[in-house]
């Protein structure tokens, strides 16, 4: 008696169900799921995948600041609130100038890590703190 597996039913086949090899189905793209580089929180671990720095206790870079020093209290101090990052913006801010008229905020999270949704939230935090000012926030590249 042949293997079951060497069986084709023949019905199956020439009614429709069994779709021929030549004809195009759906395609599935597979994509990793890690980020290929890493977000700017993240650092690499001894397989070289990225890791958060916030659950693997590792220190977070410091944010690269420029402006008043008074203003940039205000401003880490409102996004600490709005954000609920640490007072001094590690972890979670690259960089911030506050200049006359303008605010320029980089996240160190990107896009995909939830990045446009903490910018949004930066922008309307910022927004509500300095009204009449020219405000730039952007998710890590």
């Amino acid at each position: 008696m042949p293997h079951p597996l060497n069986l084709v039913n023949a019905a199956s086949a020439t009614s429709g169900n069994i779709q021929p090899m030549n004809n195009p189905g759906k395609t599935f793209s597979i994509h990793d799921a890690r980020p290929a580089a890493g977000c700017g929180n993240c650092h690499r671990d001894a397989d070289g995948a990225p890791v958060c720095r916030s659950i693997s206790a590792a220190p977070c870079p410091a944010p690269a600041l420029s402006g008043p020093t008074d203003q940039l209290a205000r401003v880490l101090a409102a996004l600490s609130q709005g954000l609920g990052c640490a007072a001094d913006g590690a972890g979670l801010v690259r960089s911030l100038s506050v200049q006359p008229g303008e605010v320029d905020l980089e996240l160190a999270v990107p896009p995909h890590c939830g990045g446009i949704a903490l910018a949004d939230t930066a922008f309307q935090t910022l927004r509500g703190l300095l009204p009449d000012t020219d405000i730039y926030v952007r998710p890590s590249a």
